[in-house]
């Protein structure tokens, strides 16, 4: 815009001049000298000779062959003159001169007057702009809000965009139905794992009882303790759903993290000693934070009996500030296989000697996502693994 605005002022001068210059050469073909000069207030027309009475800048622009002149001081109260030597009509040289003050007002004011529009709208066009980034910016948080909420686990989360009127509106509807629809999948996902987990553990329990009834022997004896340990995995997979599918804060008090690690030392101490290991407590300015107490104490009883089957001589419950979690000793996880440790039902290749569901993390994950802690899993120096939960907002 500026530099329109300077290229219409150029062209503006540039064609004033031009104009300015043809009425010169009209007027002074159309004056005779015979007489002498034949000034006026506004105009001089004299001889090329004949210059007595004018300011010396003027003779200057005469002696050049005309130009404009800008004097010191006021002549015919005027102090910007533009100056012609030309033909007039008999053929003699003449010199005509006329004041460009009104021309370099009107050029002044067109200046003017297009600046303060230029900057008037561009103000204008700020503010749009601005409002219209205000609102786009918090159209994309709240977008970018939602991803969040959906990508923690709240899958009931939603924008509220129910009219398309641009592009953003439209993304933002479809997020909507995309996450709708991941809702009702995800939702059906749970209840199909809950129900058949559900409807299997009656003819379990029937073929308990069947198994029961069997004379004493080793057959009778490990057939029970493989549908016991059916009837356990069935327990666990409806623990998950239950505890993804529960919502808000029901349930929750405030739980002392140092207190919680003396506990399950105490409890689970006899059984770790009668593997030949030790179970230590680590807590380090230990914290209160706000849990399902139960839920809990059910994940850090999965990672004791995780780093009790899979880790070295030692187990160590690590508290510090609002983080707890279990570490052992033995010969870790490959970093590339954290993520696939967490699923449901997958066990490493090392893992599958020992009993075990694969189903242990994946509660200790649900727990987590349950109360918003970040799930951290890492090698425990010098040798062994950890999990860790980290109490969100503490």
């Amino acid at each position: 815009m500026a530099g329109a605005i300077f290229l219409a002022l150029e062209i503006g001068e540039t064609s004033l001049e031009r104009r300015l210059a043809g009425t010169l050469t009209t007027l002074a073909r159309a004056t005779r000298l015979e007489d002498g000069a034949a000034d006026s207030f506004s105009v001089v027309i004299r001889a090329p000779d004949d210059l007595n009475g004018l300011p010396e800048p003027v003779r200057r622009a005469v002696r050049r062959g005309g130009g404009t002149v800008r004097l010191e001081d006021e002549f015919r109260r005027f102090e910007t003159w533009r100056v012609l030597v030309s033909t007039a009509r008999s053929g003699a040289p003449i010199m005509v001169a006329v004041p460009l003050d009104d021309s370099e007002d009107a050029l002044e004011l067109l200046a003017g007057i297009l600046w303060t529009t230029a900057i008037c709208v561009t103000a204008l066009a700020l503010l749009i702009g601005l409002a219209t980034g205000l609102l786009a910016q918090r159209r994309v948080a709240r977008i970018n809000d939602t991803l969040e909420r959906l990508a923690a686990g709240d899958l009931a989360a939603r924008t509220g965009r129910t009219r398309s009127r641009d592009d953003l509106d439209q993304i933002a509807r479809q997020l909507d139905v995309t996450a709708g629809e991941l809702e009702r999948l995800v939702g059906q996902t749970r209840h199909l794992s809950a129900s058949i987990a559900h409807d299997l553990r009656t003819p379990l329990a029937r073929l308990r009882a069947t198994l029961e009834m069997l004379p004493e022997g080793d057959t009778r004896g490990a057939a029970l303790e493989e549908a016991g340990r059916l009837s356990d995995i069935f327990d666990t997979i409806m623990r998950v759903a239950r505890i993804e599918a529960a919502q808000g804060t029901d349930g929750f008090e405030d739980v002392d993290l140092n207190a919680l690690a003396a506990e399950l030392a105490e409890i689970f101490g006899p059984v770790v000693e009668d593997a030949g290991k030790s179970l230590t407590v680590d807590a380090t300015h230990p914290r209160t934070v706000s849990a399902d107490r139960a839920m809990l104490v059910q994940a850090m009883a999965n990672l004791i009996q995780n780093a009790l089957a899979h880790g070295g001589d030692e187990v160590v419950i690590m508290v510090e500030g609002a983080t707890i979690g279990v570490a052992d000793t033995g010969p870790g996880v490959d970093p590339t296989q954290y993520d696939e440790i967490l699923k449901p039902m997958v066990r490493l290749d090392a893992a599958r000697t020992t009993e075990g569901s694969g189903l242990g993390l994946a509660l200790v994950r649900a727990g987590a996502d349950r109360h918003g802690a970040e799930l951290v899993l890492s090698g425990h120096k010098p040798q062994g693994f950890r999990v860790l939960l980290k109490f969100a907002g503490l």
